[in-house]
């Protein structure tokens, strides 16, 4: 495959784009550029963040990790105590590697023809505000699939929907169960529930979770909104939860990363959000580029439960 260069891949903002479409230059323009909605980004609450890779060597990390049946108490008599002595184990640690990615960016071009027609505008502004929100969309899609991948490939804990396309309190209940008996139990905080906007007004139109409010973490009863989801704090996002195929809804309960016995899953920054422009004096324009380096892993896949055909 031939090499894609920068030059070829990026375009310039030119006047034309603002006359030949929209006939607004040289017209009177409104004072402010509206910049429409942006997706609603929440997955990085359930990873931990970590900056041990930026600005040294290396670009993976490899995290060490314990089960939680390393050791197995056992029975011994004195007599056999007095012939073999006692029986000696030792830990088997695990590990996992988070790996940085390739670089993830976006870029654009603005003329200087641009500026000058309308100089109030704020066309870098504007620019650099979208292409933040598209990284963070990237990195927000990255986590969300990295999260449904281990849980349907590596950790099978998947829950049925009762009923098919409707997202109901049991099923949070079932998938709240799942985590408990993987000994992620909630003490450190509420899980993390994530779903889509008309998951959650499932949610809200079931009555049941009224009566069950007192459903809360493991030990203690808690009033209020953490309780209304059976445990769960509700992280609500229009970023599309379909399977692999995008045929089939699914939703998310995951163990907070700022549970004791470790996050659900990382993300490791080699590059944060990076700021870079520079001058293309020979065309008569400006280059703006938003870059950034990063690599994600689950590293405990029991602690994510799949709602899924909800």
């Amino acid at each position: 495959m031939p090499e894609i260069t920068f030059e070829e891949t990026n375009y310039t903002l030119l006047t034309s784009d603002l006359t030949d479409t929209c006939d607004l230059i040289p017209t009177l323009i409104w004072h402010e550029i509206n910049l429409g909605a942006t997706w609603r980004f929440v997955f990085r609450a359930a990873v931990e963040e970590t900056d041990m890779l930026v600005g040294v060597d290396g670009d993976t990390i490899c995290v060490p990790y314990l089960d939680r049946d390393e050791f197995t108490a056992r029975t011994i008599t004195e007599a056999v105590l007095e012939s073999s002595g006692y029986v000696k184990d030792k830990l088997s640690p695990n590990t996992i590697t988070i790996t940085i990615g390739d670089i993830v960016y976006v870029a654009t071009r603005i003329s200087d023809v641009v500026m000058e027609d309308s100089p109030s505008l704020g066309w870098v502004q504007a620019s650099l505000q979208k292409m933040g929100q598209a990284i963070a969309l990237k990195i927000d899609t990255d986590i969300r699939d990295a999260l449904r991948v281990a849980c349907t490939v590596v950790g099978g804990n998947v829950v049925g929907a009762a009923t098919a396309g409707l997202l109901q309190y049991e099923d949070v209940v079932d998938a709240v169960a799942i985590l408990k008996n993987n000994g992620y139990w909630g003490e450190d905080g509420t899980y993390l529930l994530f779903v889509n906007a008309s998951q959650e007004a499932d949610l809200v139109k079931d009555t049941r979770f009224t009566d069950t409010a007192r459903y809360s973490t493991a030990n203690i009863p808690l009033q209020g909104e953490a309780g209304k989801f059976a445990s769960c704090r509700a992280m609500v996002t229009d970023i599309t939860m379909t399977d692999s195929s995008g045929s089939t809804a699914y939703a998310l309960v995951v163990a907070p990363p700022t549970n004791k016995y470790g996050p659900a899953a990382m993300l490791a920054w080699k590059r944060h959000i990076k700021q870079e422009t520079w001058r293309d004096n020979q065309e008569g324009r400006d280059v703006w580029l938003l870059s950034c380096r990063y690599g994600i892993s689950v590293k405990f896949s029991d602690a994510i439960t799949l709602i899924s055909d909800c």
